[in-house]
């Protein structure tokens, strides 16, 4: 008898164990909230597929913004991947359709003439379609048969980071403009949310848009300035001085389409497959990733820098350029008069790990889907 009620005192102990723990590892999931200017199998989506795929993050939302390509044809391409992975509860918000200034495309060739070429334009290279289901060609699986949410994506980072108080991190994978208009709408949010980390910027090397500024951040410079002088407690850049220096291959993709029978790996072999057949020394860079792995997996990042950062918003050749203060060009960040007035502290990233970063980037896109 002392022995049935010790191993039942036992089990009740396992049991009670388990109710108390349950609560502390549902918090080691990491909140986040994805901002995107979406493609189809570009590096938005495969960021967002990364986390998505991790088992220590839910992914809240993914609000919309006009970028690489306009809102409308951004939905639908976010849309129909989630459908795609099965993922279709992951809510989809449609917010800014162009910069805070308005859009810039009349204008455009005035600028080429006055400052140079601008190398990549993306929304303002394509016209615009009238909806989300009607656009110049049918997206990859076909058109989504989920809805975006009727909520502005705006309304729905507001309203999930104040239900969501310091646990929200925002990955703002393109032009900033719902983040912007979210903390000037409602700036009590700034010091509620935990981290935001950019894809945007050129700090110590030229811009891929113009000379001075790159794509994410020449598109709506306003938007930046903004959110890189708002008081977060934590920011971090991926810019380009990094992004641009990791490069996908065929062998990486060869790893990849060998994989396992998944909806993510058929992706890749379907819209990477061809490009690589017709040019296998083809090579690419994957920009947002890297947003997602150093998150993900901070022992990927090897070199972080701390400096002061703001953006260039004065309309002319250098309009979208960013700029990083740091101690070691003879500013002291203890004394206010060494840096602008209102900027704020970042971590940039400067390099990382590349054979972790592959290693880890891959098992992410061959894993079964959650």
């Amino acid at each position: 008898m002392r022995g049935r009620i010790k191993g039942i005192f036992k089990s009740f102990l396992t049991v009670l164990l388990v109710l108390i723990t349950l609560p502390l590892i549902a918090q080691d999931h990491s909140k986040v909230i994805v901002d995107a200017d979406m493609g189809q199998l570009n590096d938005d989506a495969v960021a967002l597929f990364m986390l998505i795929q991790s088992d220590t993050v839910d992914v809240m939302g993914v609000t919309i913004v006009s970028g690489n390509s306009w809102m409308e044809a951004e939905t639908a391409y976010a849309l129909k991947q989630l459908e795609l992975i099965d993922r279709a509860d992951i809510p989809v918000y449609q917010g800014a359709a162009i910069p805070l200034m308005g859009n810039r495309k009349p204008w455009l060739d005035a600028e080429e003439r006055l400052w140079g070429n601008v190398e990549y334009l993306g929304a303002y290279g394509k016209e615009r379609p009238e909806s989300y289901l009607e656009l110049s060609e049918e997206p990859y699986g076909g058109y989504p048969e989920t809805k975006p949410e009727e909520q502005h994506a705006v309304d729905f980072i507001v309203e999930t980071v104040k239900e969501n108080p310091h646990e929200i991190t925002l990955f703002v994978l393109g032009p900033a403009t719902n983040v912007a208009l979210a903390i000037r709408k409602n700036p009590e949010i700034v010091p509620l949310v935990k981290e935001v980390i950019y894809m945007g910027g050129a700090y110590d090397v030229p811009g891929n848009t113009t000379p001075a500024a790159e794509f994410n951040w020449w598109f709506d410079p306003e938007a930046v300035y903004i959110t890189l002088r708002a008081p977060f407690k934590k920011q971090t850049i991926v810019p380009l001085d990094i992004s641009e220096e990791v490069y996908y291959t065929k062998d990486h993709y060869n790893r990849i389409a060998n994989g396992p029978e998944t909806p993510i790996v058929q992706m890749f072999r379907d819209q990477h497959g061809p490009w690589f057949k017709n040019n296998p020394d083809a090579k690419s860079y994957v920009w947002d990733a890297l947003t997602a792995a150093i998150f993900l997996k901070p022992d990927i990042a090897t070199d972080l820098e701390e400096r002061y950062v703001d953006m260039d918003v004065n309309y002319g050749p250098n309009y979208g350029r960013s700029m990083g203060y740091d101690e070691r060009r003879r500013r002291d960040f203890s004394n206010p008069k060494d840096y602008p007035a209102g900027t704020e502290k970042a971590q940039i990233l400067m390099d990382i790990d590349r054979e972790m970063f592959w290693d880890f980037y891959i098992d992410l896109m061959t894993r079964p889907i959650k």
